[in-house]
């Protein structure tokens, strides 16, 4: 009976220990992909970071829950809730000897938290715009390399700022890649005024870009130069230097 009782309390300890266990175990379980956390609470059960910052990017109040199951799996997964007043949403987070997977993403990213696409002339004109995430999935290496990216995206910021200038914009949506290590955004939207494709590779410091547009009402004209696009031929084009050399 005694070791019996013995077991049960080195069982219980054990459980105590791993219920109590603080939040920041889990915040430096992502220190190896970039991830910097400050001010850390809570427990990996139910823990927050009132600052989280990876590259360029720092949000406010994060919430994680580490899965019971993920423990016995041995690969770490994190419900995880953002916060921030310019990034609102949800994902299920992964850390692995590779690096770490972004999956089922959903929520409101505004495009001034993601540099990549705010350094973007077509876009850095539409104040306050936000691209909606739908079941987004990225998986990145320790060095920030895509490995796999999917998912669908969705921004109102042309049709917006068509708004302001009278114009009858489309909707932009956007589907994920990857292009060598970069992620990549695949571009399209159509409306009375124009039809609109493109690619956007993510690649740092600045983002590499080529968008066509086609008018089908002269007034789209004006708007396109005003968004940094020239024409060719029949077509609009706008592209950074790189994807032009490309």
């Amino acid at each position: 009976m005694r070791v019996f009782l013995g077991v049960l309390f080195v069982i219980a300890l054990i459980a105590g220990l791993v219920m109590s266990a603080p939040a920041r175990l889990v915040y430096d379980a992502l220190a190896p992909s970039g991830v910097q956390a400050g001010l850390v609470q809570g427990t990996i059960w139910n823990g927050q970071a009132l600052r989280l910052r990876r590259g360029d990017l720092e949000l406010q109040r994060v919430e994680t829950a580490l899965e019971p199951g993920s423990i016995l799996s041995g690969r770490m997964r994190v419900q995880t809730e953002i916060m921030d007043p310019r990034v609102q949403g949800r994902a299920v987070i992964s850390v692995t000897s590779n690096g770490i997977d972004i999956r089922d993403a959903q929520g409101v990213v505004a495009l001034s938290a993601w540099p990549g696409l705010a350094a973007i002339p077509a876009f850095d004109l539409a104040d306050d715009a936000v691209v909606q995430l739908d079941e987004v999935s990225v998986s990145l290496d320790q060095d920030g390399r895509c490995l796999s990216a999917d998912g669908a995206m969705m921004s109102p910021a042309l049709a917006d700022l068509g708004v302001r200038y009278d114009v009858d914009l489309p909707i932009v949506d956007m589907t994920l890649s990857c292009a060598g290590e970069h992620v990549a955004l695949s571009l399209s939207g159509s409306g009375p005024t124009l039809d609109l494709e493109g690619r956007i590779v993510l690649g740092a410091p600045q983002p590499s870009y080529r968008l066509r547009a086609t008018p089908h009402d002269p007034a789209a004209g004006p708007v396109l130069s005003l968004l940094g696009f020239q024409p060719e031929g029949a077509d609009w084009v706008a592209e950074s230097g790189a994807m032009g050399e490309s």
